[in-house]
């Protein structure tokens, strides 16, 4: 009679609790698209999300409120990418920073 052999082990992952803050609203499609590229282009965590009752209807198409979270480490730096994009003619001028 065979017998299994079972090894048994375990791997050691570190938890980190990482913050999330809500740093900046926008509605525009185009702005959220940008935004997605420049912070995969950096490396940044992020999550978009989009939420509320449109805020404006245009020709059938509703315009949703959309707010990007960065961790709270690295949101003086995104902030400052934003700005400079806006300053450049990137992004419109619509968006609002919440934090």
């Amino acid at each position: 009679m065979t017998r299994a052999i079972v090894f048994h082990y375990t791997s050691f992952t570190m938890a980190n609790r990482i913050s999330f803050v809500d740093l900046y609203s926008f509605y525009n499609d185009m702005d959220g698209t940008l935004i997605t590229s420049m912070m995969d282009g950096q490396n940044i965590c992020y999550s978009i999300r989009t939420f509320g009752a449109p805020h404006i209807k245009a020709d059938s198409i509703e315009y949703r409120e959309r707010l990007v979270s960065v961790e709270q480490e690295k949101a003086e730096n995104v902030r400052k990418i934003i700005n400079e994009a806006i300053r450049s003619g990137m992004l419109s001028k619509e968006g609002k920073f919440r934090y």
